[in-house]
């Protein structure tokens, strides 16, 4: 039997606490469900819950959260002519220590994490 529901006056805007929102937003990011599965299961529209995704990765790259993956990056003048010219292309990693690792574009992603993660320790 299929459930059916009635409303029987004009329902005011919802407010949605900050934890409710964050709590939401997560479960949208499982690998298992869809934003529009989500957002049928708390009563919202697909568009609200992409614009509190939206809003909470603007907010997270405006405090440069490092556990959230994303590095300020700067290009230095001449850099992506220098790269093209040469025949093994590469970039510099410049940490913030001062170590400068050079890598090619035959280098695996997996082994490079491992390496900046634990100079990052350091």
């Amino acid at each position: 039997m299929t459930t059916v529901e009635v409303i029987t006056s004009v329902e005011r805007r919802r407010r949605w606490g900050r934890e409710e929102e964050l709590r939401i937003v997560a479960e949208s990011a499982q690998s298992d469900r869809t934003v529009s599965q989500v957002a049928r299961a708390h009563g919202i529209a697909p568009g609200q819950l992409f614009t509190w995704r939206r809003q909470l990765l603007a907010a997270a790259i405006e405090r440069h959260e490092v556990e959230s993956g994303f590095v300020p990056v700067r290009i230095t003048p001449g850099a992506v002519t220098a790269a093209a010219a040469s025949a093994e292309s590469h970039i510099d990693i410049r940490l913030a220590s001062g170590i400068v690792i050079s890598v090619g574009r035959c280098v695996e992603i997996e082994p490079l994490r491992r390496v900046l993660t634990a100079l990052a320790v350091q």
